[in-house]
């Protein structure tokens, strides 16, 4: 069974197999280290920001007056329930840049079960009065040796929801490296929608295993959204001692506000409610 360790910031879960440090202040986990193995090299986050694609110029000014870049995460309060099955965990959060109004108001279920796996449910209210999002999902920070990608999804190029028809969905491999698209000016890039299944795996087969019940896309790179957002060009490009592996509930489409029309309502992401779950396996 799980054993809880609480402080008044932390949740130290342990098991024979695991030790998940959980921050109340976050709502997320700072620490993930699964049969001696650490499984995070940095704490997780929530995620709405992406490095500006060439198309989202003239967006992009909306979402830099939100602080989009800069958003950070507060939980209100965080209660766990254990149970025969595993721990529950139950947080209240909000997202936000310190110098403005919340944007996303966040009902975040953990579920974590005595073999190790983690099971998230998110139920989001977004702030309306703000401009779409850019994405809205979960960014983790693995170790860089989790290089090896294998995903049920639209592939084998980078595919969005409106960037897919040149694409077919199924089952791909890929390194990390492959699905980074190197544009001259740093941007987002290398997103696969429309998947059901991921596995990252080390090259001695640890692994991590995710699934959703919605399906999901997902970026993995050596760069961050940071360095291809302050980056002028490729070759200026710094790679980060990490795997970032973003998996996004949501994600905006690509469009063609570089030179056309802005991108059409059905590809933005501006709901009112949003709702996403993912399970991690190791």
């Amino acid at each position: 069974l799980i054993t809880i360790r609480e402080t008044d910031r932390m949740l130290v879960l342990s098991c024979e197999q695991f030790t998940y440090v959980f921050n109340k202040l976050t709502g997320l986990f700072d620490k993930m280290t699964f049969a001696n193995e650490p499984l995070l090299d940095q704490p997780m986050g929530f995620n709405v920001w992406r490095a500006p694609t060439d198309n989202d110029r003239k967006l992009k000014a909306d979402w830099y007056a939100a602080h989009y870049d800069h958003a950070a995460t507060n939980a209100y309060h965080t209660e766990y329930t254990v149970t025969a099955s595993g721990v529950t965990l139950h947080t209240h959060v909000g997202i936000a840049a310190i110098c403005v109004q919340k944007f996303l108001d966040l009902d975040v279920t953990w579920t974590v079960a005595n073999n190790g796996s983690v099971d998230l449910a998110l139920h989001a209210k977004r702030n309306t009065v703000f401009p779409e999002l850019p994405r809205f999902g979960l960014r983790l920070f693995l170790p860089q040796e989790m290089s090896q990608v294998n995903y049920y999804g639209m592939g084998p190029m980078e595919c969005y929801r409106d960037k897919h028809h040149a694409a077919s969905h199924s089952s791909y491999t890929a390194t990390v490296w492959q699905l980074h698209e190197d544009y001259i000016r740093p941007q987002e890039n290398g997103s696969h929608w429309n998947c059901s299944g991921l596995a990252l795996t080390t090259s001695d087969y640890r692994s991590l295993l995710i699934s959703g019940t919605q399906n999901f896309s997902f970026n993995a790179s050596r760069y961050t959204q940071e360095e291809l957002t302050t980056k002028a060009h490729s070759f200026e490009l710094e790679k980060s001692p990490y795997t970032v592996l973003c998996l996004d509930g949501y994600m905006s489409g690509c469009g063609s506000n570089s030179c056309g029309p802005a991108l059409a309502k059905k590809y933005r992401v501006d709901q009112d409610k949003l709702t996403f779950t993912f399970t991690l396996n190791f």
